[in-house]
Parts: C-alpha cells; sequence; structure tokens
C-alpha cells in the first residue's frame, strides 16, 4: 500500500522507536531522526485560500507518496503540522548524505495535483541519534524546530540544537504541543481587564488577554509562547480563536446589556493573510456585533513582513469600522514611525513609563508630552499598568483618557468579569 495520511504512525509510536534503538545501543550503522517539513505553514494557507481543503488533503496524499523511496526502509510517522518523521538507518557512510540529497531534490520540486503544478517549499530537520543525549521527547522536539528552520535556509535542511537544557525542552514542548492544546479548546482562555473612563470614571470597555493553562507547566504567558506560535505558522489558527472568543463574548455582554469594546491583540503576521479582514467581517456579522465594538491592538515593536500588504490590511480594517490601537508606546525605537504606519484611533502608554512617574520628573515630562502629541494628532490615550491613586490622579491632571491596571482589576474569566463589573461599575 503506497504511503498515505491514513498510513501515517502516530507520534508515540516514533518516540517508542527511538527508545528502542537506544536500548539496541545503536549498532555499527549510523542512525538519524529526521523530521520532514512538507511545506510552510503560509504556503499552505495561501493553498487553502485558493484552492480549497480538499485540494490540499490532495496535494499532501501526493508528496507523502513521493516518500516512499525512503519509507520502503522505514516507517513514517505522523509529528506535527504538514510533519512527518522517521528514523534512518545509514549501512554506509555516505547512505544518509545520498538520502538527504534525493529529499531535498525532492522536495523543491513543483508537487502535481489535478494537473496543477504547486511549489511548496518544505524544511528537514536532522538528528544524529548517537549525538542525542536528552530525552526521544526533547530530541524529537529539537529535530521538528530544526525542520522549521531548515525550511528558511538555503540549504533547505538544519540539524538539531543537542543542547538540551531547561529552557529549549520548555520551549519546544510549547511548540510541540500548542496545535494540539488549540484544537482541545480546554488549555487556552481569555481574561478581561477593564479600561476606565478617567473622567466619568467609568467601565468604557475590556481588553482580552490570553492564557494557557498548560497541564504540566501550569499558567503560560502570551509573552513566552506567542512568539513560539509565530515561528510554527500557527498564529493563524490562533487569532482566529481568540477573535471568536472574544467577539462572540462581547455580543453576549451587549445583548446582557453592557455595551463595552473589546480589545483584542493581534499579530503583524495575520496583516500578511489576505483574507484576514474578510474572515474577520464574517465573524462580525455572524454575532451581530458592530465593527466599532472591537478593537485591533497592534505593538510598536511589531515588524512587518511585507509593508505594503501591511497598510493595504489596516486602512480595510479602518474602513470596516474596526478600531486600531498602537500598545507599547513610548518605550521602543519605532514609535513615530508606527503612528504613520498604523491609522490607529488609540494609544497606549507603556505599563513601564506609567509606573515610574511617580518620583521621576523627566518621566512625568515625557508622559505629559506623549498624551499632548496624541491628542493633537486626534488619538486617545490610554495608560497602561495603572496600579496606584497618586498615578491615577497625575494622569487625571494630565488630561489622559483612560486607564487600565491593577488598581482597578486584575485580568479575571468573563463571567467574574461581568459579575465584578456589575458590582463596582455602570458599564
Amino acid at each position: 500500500m503506497s504511503l498515505g495520511q491514513e498510513t501515517l504512525r502516530d507520534r508515540a509510536d516514533l518516540l517508542r522507536e527511538i527508545n528502542q534503538m537506544r536500548q539496541d545501543q545503536m549498532p555499527e550503522r549510523r542512525v538519524f531522526l529526521v523530521v520532514i517539513n512538507i511545506a510552510d505553514t503560509k504556503k499552505y494557507d495561501e493553498i487553502i485560500r485558493v484552492f480549497g481543503y480538499k485540494f490540499a488533503d490532495d496535494l499532501l496524499s501526493i508528496r507523502l507518496a513521493d516518500l516512499e523511496f525512503i519509507t520502503r526502509r522505514q516507517p513514517a510517522f505522523r509529528v506535527g503540522f504538514w510533519s512527518v518523521g522517521l528514523v534512518f538507518q545509514a549501512d554506509e557512510e555516505r547512505d544518509f548524505e545520498v538520502m538527504l540529497t534525493r529529499l531535498l531534490s525532492m522536495l523543491a520540486k513543483p508537487v502535481i495535483c489535478r494537473g496543477i503544478p504547486v511549489t511548496i517549499k518544505g524544511g528537514v530537520g536532522v538528528c544524529d541519534l548517537a549525538r542525542g543525549l536528552g530525552a526521544a521527547e526533547d530530541l524529537l522536539q529539537a529535530t521538528f524546530l530544526a525542520g522549521q528552520t531548515g525550511s528558511e535556509l538555503v540549504a533547505g535542511w538544519s540539524e538539531c540544537n543537542y543542547d538540551l537544557s531547561d529552557d529549549h525542552r520548555r520551549a519546544f514542548a510549547l511548540i510541540a504541543e500548542a496545535e494540539a492544546s488549540l484544537a482541545t479548546d480546554l488549555e487556552f482562555e481569555l481574561s478581561y481587564q477593564a479600561r476606565v473612563d478617567l473622567r466619568a470614571w467609568r467601565c468604557v470597555g475590556a481588553e482580552a488577554l490570553l492564557r494557557w493553562h498548560h497541564p504540566t507547566l501550569g499558567l503560560v504567558m502570551p509573552d513566552e509562547f506567542i512568539p513560539l506560535i509565530e515561528m510554527t505558522g500557527l498564529v493563524r489558527e490562533l487569532t482566529v480563536w481568540v477573535l471568536t472568543r472574544a467577539i462572540s463574548q462581547t455580543a453576549k455582554w451587549h445583548a446582557d446589556g453592557f455595551k463595552l469594546k473589546t480589545c483584542v491583540n493581534i499579530s503583524a503576521k495575520n496583516l500578511a493573510e489576505a483574507d484576514f479582514v474578510g474572515r474577520l467581517a464574517l465573524l462580525l456579522e455572524k454575532f451581530a456585533l458592530p465593527p466599532e465594538f472591537l478593537e485591533l491592538e497592534f505593538s510598536e515593536k511589531h515588524r512587518f513582513e511585507n509593508m505594503a500588504d501591511a497598510e493595504q490590511r489596516l486602512r480595510e480594517l479602518r474602513d470596516l469600522g474596526v478600531s486600531l490601537s498602537l500598545d507599547d508606546f513610548g518605550t521602543g525605537a519605532n514609535g513615530f514611525t508606527s503612528l504613520e504606519t498604523i491609522p490607529a484611533s488609540v494609544v497606549k502608554i507603556d505599563r513601564r513609563l506609567i509606573n515610574s512617574i511617580v518620583d521621576n520628573a523627566k518621566q512625568q515630562a515625557l508622559v505629559k508630552s506623549l498624551i499632548r502629541m496624541a491628542h493633537e494628532m486626534g488619538m486617545q490615550v490610554v495608560a497602561e499598568g495603572l496600579e496606584s491613586p497618586v498615578t491615577q490622579k497625575m494622569l487625571q491632571d494630565w488630561g489622559c483618557d483612560a486607564a487600565q491596571g491593577f488598581l482597578i482589576n486584575r485580568p479575571m474569566p468573563a463571567e467574574a468579569f461581568i459579575a465584578w463589573l456589575s458590582k463596582t461599575f455602570v458599564a
């Protein structure tokens, strides 16, 4: 039977295969763990947009069949998102080099699917099991990541990082498990932090903050896992997950009489998706939420891969009626450039500035200048990280429009948030 998606063995079987090789004390022939990323996920998304899911599945099956020159000798295993792994035993010194050269040549060729030639850029990760001294799970995660790196290199392949320190183990674990965790819908959660009008002292909105309750690592914060997820190409799926839940929750609040605006953090990578705005519009329509009650937040630290595409998406978002905000303002090197690029109606002053203004005259002057400049540009100003009444009074005196922070509330799940809001504010 030819190699197909249904014939792939699972990841647990591959781990057992690795461990069995070690128990056999690695015969004289060299043994390699190989992870093949069939295509980068950006290309996969593009194929789905143009041809549909069925075509993408057919294309994957064809490419898997191309691997039979290897898998006739050893089985293939499903590793992750469009990724397969195998343990290659080299009888002769040059066997592995010959196999790798042939594999990379095959991955570089277009796939002919339904008569249409499609070029997909794959990548290969390699681990010499004689050098890999860590646990099988760690080595597989390291090799998977090497395959992601290989797709971006001219050579098309990369050897894994054998330094399996605790930090690397943690990063590899998060990368490898992110897709499955999204699918379960049990580990990721949105918490909400209030945004308060400093003049009227009333709640006008909430920021949706993503949390990952990992079954073994505990609570993982987005500053750690978002950059890792962006490396894997799963940022599209993660953003869909977040937007769907934030928009549906906001619509529910509206139906219950709480007319709040919800702010959601968005990756710069989402702006490379040609259908991003269209999919967002469909979500807003599905849950009957007016666009003006959604705010998308971009950090001034973001780097846009294609500035022309990013500016086009941002104009489309503005035309849709969605608000845009610029986060972390005042601490990066690109703040003023970002103000020109992003047609934002809100700037959020970074918490590090806000937390240092009480006893620092220079920081006070800087924050006052940022507030004045933003107002002169017709933008609202939100102070992040409000933690003391003294800071609150200073911001009110300087004309800051709104704030969020622990002085108001700590992030909490949706039901707890609305219960707290009902007792504390009139929305």
